[in-house]
């Protein structure tokens, strides 16, 4: 047995008395420090309620260019007025700002945002405003969004198509061209924006029946047109030129003769759209043709139509189901009813603006939109790429 030294026994009572002397004093502050702890966790959750907001601000002024937008943060759920997001796709907005660090919800809201919180705790909530927009020059996007069903409206597109009716040929090509740019951009009444752009393109139709491919039809459209928005109302007034060409390989190599029309004019329209929610939108409107070839040419136009947009994504956000309809009646071709009907995927990524590639199936029955055929009714299906800025 080893004995222990007098000197380490004698001391052993001291430091147990200091012991409890410590946990004496240290078990209060403790206590205290638990007590006061649940009062700074707001203060906490407030500081990573402004990283969000900051953060969310800046992506919608950045990415997006919705300067109109305010941004309110409680407790990571962000809450968006959706109506000042005005042409930006709401559902790519949610997926950007689903991706920031924090965020645990996301809620559009029609109207200005606000919030409703329990009396017995008060709100510590982060309210960011995106920096306004001032009057500039060759602005990103437009406040007009594309009617993507229009078969005259310019963007960049290729299609195959099989045509059942009219006297085009029975397998064509379609190849378009172009674009609307917008030049100048500032505020406007009603807590609104009116914009002026320029917009063209070409439309070009290509018989793939024929060995060389011959060039069928190509129509050719310049125009100026200014736009307005406030919320998720839109419109434009338009004032543009289109002409029409026939292939010359198309006359050469055709059976029969042709009768080749000149076929030129320009048209003042105007047109409106509404929002009536994230994945619907409506629009409507008319025009009348001016210094018309032929002039027995007749001037009346009208279009309406309506675009579903899935608030649903997959593959993280980068593919969304869409459909699209457009319907026009013309004096021209005695208003009868053209119906061009579009759906597919859109390809997308949440973080790069507003750009779209479209692989779509397409379907339209009624007079042609190829200048050189409006007298005839045509019927097709498709399918086509369709890229928009």
């Amino acid at each position: 047995m080893t004995s222990q030294p007098l000197a380490s026994l004698s001391t052993s009572p001291v430091i147990v008395l200091d012991g409890f002397r410590i946990l004496r004093f240290a078990i209060p502050i403790a206590v205290a420090m638990l007590c006061v702890l649940p009062g700074l966790v707001p203060d906490m959750t407030a500081a990573d309620d402004s990283y969000i907001a900051g953060y969310a601000a800046a992506v919608l002024h950045n990415e997006f260019q919705a300067t109109k937008a305010s941004v309110l943060v409680h407790n990571g759920v962000v809450t968006v007025d959706a109506q000042s997001l005005g042409t930006v796709d709401q559902a790519k907005v949610r997926t950007a700002l689903e991706s920031i660090p924090g965020v645990t919800r996301v809620d559009m809201q029609e109207g200005p945002v606000a919030v409703d919180f329990p009396a017995s705790s008060p709100p510590q909530v982060v309210k960011q405003e995106v920096p306004k927009s001032e009057s500039k020059f060759l602005p990103r996007g437009l406040l007009f969004a594309p009617l993507h069903a229009d078969p005259r409206w310019p963007h960049f597109s290729i299609a195959y198509r099989r045509i059942s009716a009219g006297a085009e040929p029975k397998k064509t090509g379609s190849a378009n061209f172009g674009e609307t740019f917008a030049l100048y951009r500032n505020a406007a009444p009603l807590d609104g924006q009116w914009e002026i752009a320029f917009q063209g393109g070409v439309f070009s139709v290509f018989n793939m029946n024929a060995s060389s491919k011959d060039l069928v039809n190509a129509d050719y459209t310049a125009g100026l047109l200014t736009s307005y928005r406030t919320g998720s109302f839109s419109g434009f007034l338009r004032i543009h030129h289109q002409s029409s060409h026939l292939g010359d390989e198309f006359i050469l190599n055709s059976r029969t003769a042709v009768n080749r029309i000149n076929l030129s004019y320009e048209e003042i329209d105007l047109k409106l759209s509404y929002e009536v929610a994230a994945w619907l939108r409506v629009y409507g409107g008319g025009g009348m043709l001016v210094n018309r070839d032929p002039k027995a040419l007749g001037r009346g136009t009208t279009q309406f139509g309506a675009e579903l947009i899935s608030p649903w994504t997959f593959f993280s956000g980068k593919v969304r189901p869409v459909a699209y309809g457009d319907f026009q009646a013309n004096e021209r071709s005695n208003w009868a009813v053209s119906r061009s009907l579009m759906a597919g995927l859109q390809f997308e990524e949440a973080r790069i603006g507003d750009r779209r590639l479209q692989l779509l199936m397409e379907y339209f029955k009624g007079p042609s939109p190829n200048g050189q055929f409006f007298s005839q009714s045509t019927d097709w299906i498709g399918l086509g790429l369709h890229l928009y800025y």
